[in-house]
C-alpha cells in the first residue's frame, strides 16, 4: 500500500486546493468522490485482465511459431482466434486440453507470480493498432509526468535553499538541483521495487505527516484572532461562488484524475505483494485514503485562503508564522516579514514547502520503472519473456524512460500548457483502456474454452455494458476538457 500511496500522491495533491477554489468546494468534493469511485472500478478491470492473462498462459492456449516467435490463440477445436502477437506459450492440442481442464477446475482466476504489463495485455487482447495507441497515450502521459517532477523539485528547492552563490557556481540554482535530483532518481529507477521498500515506506510515513500538518495548521488558524499566514487572520472564502462553479470544472477534472491514477503501474505495484488475493482490497484502501486526504486538504485549504490560494498550495506556507515572532518591515521596499519565529513554526513552514519537492524522489522511480517496462514490452513484443531477465537491457530501457524528461526540464521549465494537455491522456489510461481490456479478455477466454470469472470480478460492475459505460466516460472527459482548454485557454 505504501508504494501505491507514494505513486498517486506525487505532486497532484499540491494543486488540488487551487482546483477546489476554481470549481467550488462542494462541486469539487463531489468530483473527487466520483473520480475515486470510477478509478477503483477501473482498477478492478486491470486486475481481472491480469488474472485472465495468467489463465491463458497456464492453460497453454497458444500455438507458437518457432521461426519468428509469433503466437496465435487456439479456440476449442484448435481453430485460430487471432494471429496477433501474444505473450504465452502452448504445446499441442492434447496437452492444451488437459491444461484447460486444470485451469477451469481450479476456481476463479487470480493474479499469480507472472507479471503482465498493460502493454503486454494490449498485445494479447487488442487487435490492430490497439497496442500502439496505448503506447502513444502512456508515453505522452509518463514523459510529461517525469518532466513535471523534475521541474517541481528543482524550482521548489532553488527557492527554499539557494546553493549557486554558496558554491560559487553562478546564479542558476535550478540546474544544480536538476543535477542533484537526477543523481538520486535515475539509480532508483534502475532498481527493482523490492530493492527500495525501506525508502518507499519512509516516504509514505513522511507523506502522512504532511497531511496531518497541513490539516492541523489550517484547523488551528480557522478561528484565530491574530494573523497566522502573513497578514491573514481568518478564513476568507470566495464571496462570489464559494461552493460551486461549473465553469471551473474543466480545471478540476484533470487534476482529480491525475491525483488518483496508477492503473498503468498496477502490474508492477502488484509484484511485491505476497498474497495476490488481497490486491483489490489494498488498492481500494489506497483510494479510500486518497479520497479522505484530498477532501480534507483541498476543501480546508481552499476555504481558508480563498482567492489567495497558490496554484502550488504548499507555497502558501512560506508566510506561515502562527501568530508568533516579530513583524519587521523594510524602510526601502516597504515589504514586511515575521522574524524570530519559534523553531517549531519554522520547522512546519519548511516541511510543508520543501517536502513535496523531495517527495517526488519516491514518485519518479515508480513512474520511470513503468515507462521503461512499457517501452521494452512495446519494442520486443512477443519476445519480451526472453529478454526481461537481462539486467543490461532492462536498465537501458529504464534509462530511456528516465533521462529524456530530465534533459527536457533543463531547457523548458514552465510546463503549464504542456502538462494541461498531456494530463488529459490520464482519462484514457485510467478509464478507457482498462474497460476495453476487461471486455476483450472475457471474450477471448470464452473463445478458447476457459471460464472468464476471476476473484476480482464484481456483479454488475464487471458486466460488459457497465465496462462500456466506463470506457465512454473516459472518452467523454477528454472531449469535455480539451474543448474547454481550447476555448477558455
Amino acid at each position: 500500500m505504501c508504494f501505491t500511496v507514494n505513486y498517486i500522491m506525487g505532486t497532484g495533491f499540491l494543486t488540488l486546493p487551487w482546483a477546489f477554489y476554481s470549481a467550488g468546494i462542494v462541486l469539487s468534493l463531489f468530483t473527487v468522490a466520483i473520480v475515486c469511485l470510477a478509478s477503483d472500478i477501473s482498477k478492478g478491470y486491470v486486475l481481472e485482465t491480469m488474472a485472465r492473462s495468467d489463465a491463458l498462459f497456464r492453460a497453454e492456449c497458444v500455438k507458437v511459431n518457432e521461426e519468428d516467435g509469433s503466437m496465435s490463440l487456439i479456440k476449442e477445436g484448435n481453430n485460430t482466434v487471432s494471429e496477433s502477437s501474444a505473450l504465452l506459450r502452448g504445446k499441442n492440442k492434447s496437452s492444451s486440453n488437459s491444461s484447460k481442464d486444470s485451469v477451469n477446475n481450479g476456481g476463479p482466476h487470480t493474479v499469480r507470480k507472472r507479471k503482465f504489463e498493460v502493454i503486454e495485455m494490449c498485445h494479447i487482447f487488442l487487435s490492430g493498432n490497439g497496442p500502439k495507441w496505448y503506447m502513444l497515450t502512456i508515453g505522452l502521459y509518463m514523459y510529461g509526468t517525469l518532466w513535471a517532477y523534475t521541474s517541481v523539485f528543482a524550482k521548489a528547492m532553488s527557492e527554499a535553499l539557494p546553493l549557486a552563490h554558496i558554491l560559487g557556481l553562478g546564479s542558476d540554482d535550478y540546474l544544480i538541483y536538476v543535477a542533484i535530483f537526477s543523481s538520486i532518481v535515475v539509480p532508483l529507477t534502475c532498481m527493482e521495487l523490492r530493492e527500495q521498500v525501506a525508502v518507499q515506506v519512509f516516504l509514505s510515513l513522511c507523506r502522512l505527516i504532511m497531511v496531518i500538518i497541513v490539516v492541523g495548521s489550517i484547523s488551528g488558524s480557522m478561528n484565530a484572532t491574530t494573523a497566522q499566514f502573513g497578514s491573514q487572520t481568518h478564513a476568507e472564502p470566495d464571496a462570489e461562488h464559494p461552493f460551486y462553479n461549473i465553469d471551473g470544472l474543466y480545471k478540476m477534472l484533470p487534476i482529480a484524475v491525475y491525483a488518483n491514477i496508477f492503473h498503468h503501474s498496477i502490474p508492477g505495484l502488484s509484484s511485491p505483494v505476497a498474497d495476490k488475493r488481497k490486491l483489490s482490497m489494498i488498492f481500494g484502501a489506497t483510494f479510500a485514503f486518497g479520497m479522505i486526504a484530498y477532501s480534507l486538504i483541498g476543501g480546508m485549504v481552499a476555504y481558508y485562503f480563498g482567492e489567495h490560494i497558490q496554484e502550488s498550495s504548499n507555497l502558501n506556507w512560506v508566510s506561515y508564522h502562527a501568530g508568533r515572532g516579530d513583524l519587521v518591515c523594510s524602510e526601502d521596499s516597504g515589504n514586511c516579514r515575521f522574524s524570530h519565529k519559534p523553531f517549531w513554526v519554522q520547522a512546519i513552514a519548511y516541511y510543508v514547502v520543501c517536502f513535496p519537492a523531495t517527495d517526488v524522489v519516491s514518485a519518479f522511480p515508480l513512474n520511470g520503472i513503468t515507462l521503461g517496462n512499457s517501452l521494452m514490452g512495446s519494442y520486443y513484443g512477443s519476445m519480451i519473456r526472453q529478454v526481461e531477465g537481462d539486467r543490461l537491457k532492462v536498465t537501458a530501457f529504464r534509462l530511456l524512460g528516465a533521462v529524456p524528461p530530465i534533459i527536457g526540464a533543463c531547457f523548458v521549465r514552465e510546463l503549464g500548457t504542456i502538462t494541461a494537455y498531456t494530463g488529459v491522456t490520464g482519462f484514457i489510461i485510467a478509464f478507457t483502456f482498462p474497460a476495453i481490456l476487461n471486455i476483450r479478455s472475457k471474450e477471448t477466454l470464452r473463445e478458447v474454452g476457459l471460464k472468464d470469472e476471476t476473484i476480482y470480478t464484481r456483479n454488475i460492475i464487471s458486466d460488459d455494458w457497465f465496462s462500456k459505460g466506463v470506457s465512454w466516460f473516459g472518452v467523454g472527459l477528454v472531449v469535455y476538457v480539451v474543448m474547454n482548454l481550447v476555448t477558455k485557454g
